[in-house]
């Protein structure tokens, strides 16, 4: 999967309780993609991440990974040409691995590491700053003044003036460079631009879910053929579980 943080995160084989979790869990994308994360991914030599002190402009690259370690590589998604004499559908494509390597994060020349650990500080403005992390965004979006209590946790001082926040923000971008942004390319009737916004972490969840969709009905079919219980079915890696509906298939087919 695509470099996070510096390490490739290592992603296990879904199993039918991490698809029907996906398909029904209620929690926010951002809160549902660390829990996700932390059933599935783990760093090399098998530790558990610290989700919560992840910089969670990352997030994106972690929900991607999954997506590319069960799915692959390549994202396909279809558009329209928005111009009114043509509507052609277009098929937008890109590869997972060139559109993270093409956003890895730069230390702007003017940000220098604080000593202590995660912080920087902003060349003479004197400003000192950190990268909002998993608990931070979590915190921020509970609270009654998302921007104040973020500035609060990861800025010293904590008010700033318009030039100087602008130039913090600036390096932000630099230090983890965001994965939500504009994809396109051109129509293949007209030629005109087209772009789609892709939010790495929606389109993961939504693909997702769309793909596991068929676990019901696969679990439905387990349990009728072999009379297993549910939470044993659930258990099962993906793959398993469809090698044994695909017999169950082949054996009713010839009756």
């Amino acid at each position: 999967m695509p470099d996070v943080d510096g390490l490739a995160l290592e992603v296990r084989e879904p199993l039918g309780e991490d698809e029907l979790f996906l398909l029904e869990t209620a929690l926010p994308p951002v809160m549902a993609v660390v829990a996700l994360a932390d059933r599935v991914a783990t760093m090399p030599g098998g530790d558990a991440p610290d989700w919560a002190r992840w910089p969670a402009a990352q997030l994106g690259a972690v929900a991607l990974g999954i997506r590319q370690a069960w799915i692959g590589d390549r994202i396909v998604s279809e558009r329209r040409c928005l111009l009114p004499a043509c509507g052609e559908k277009v098929d937008v494509s890109f590869a997972i691995t060139a559109y993270v390597a093409h956003r890895r994060p730069r230390r702007p020349r003017n940000v220098l590491p604080d000593g202590e650990n995660g912080w920087y500080v902003l060349g003479r403005a004197g400003v000192r700053f950190r990268l909002p992390t998993v608990e931070d965004l979590l915190a921020a979006v509970t609270s009654e003044d998302a921007a104040a209590t973020l500035a609060a946790r990861c800025l010293d001082p904590a008010v700033l003036s318009a030039k100087v926040a602008r130039t913090v923000d600036r390096a932000l971008s630099a230090l983890t460079p965001s994965l939500d942004g504009l994809v396109g390319g051109a129509c293949p009737a007209c030629g005109a631009d087209v772009t789609a916004r892709f939010d790495p972490i929606a389109y993961t969840l939504t693909e997702l879910r769309d793909v596991f969709a068929g676990i019901y009905r696969e679990t439905h079919t387990l349990a009728s053929a072999y009379g297993w219980r549910e939470k044993d079915i659930l258990r099962l890696p993906r793959t398993r579980r469809q090698r044994y509906g695909a017999m169950i298939s082949d054996e009713r087919s010839l009756l």
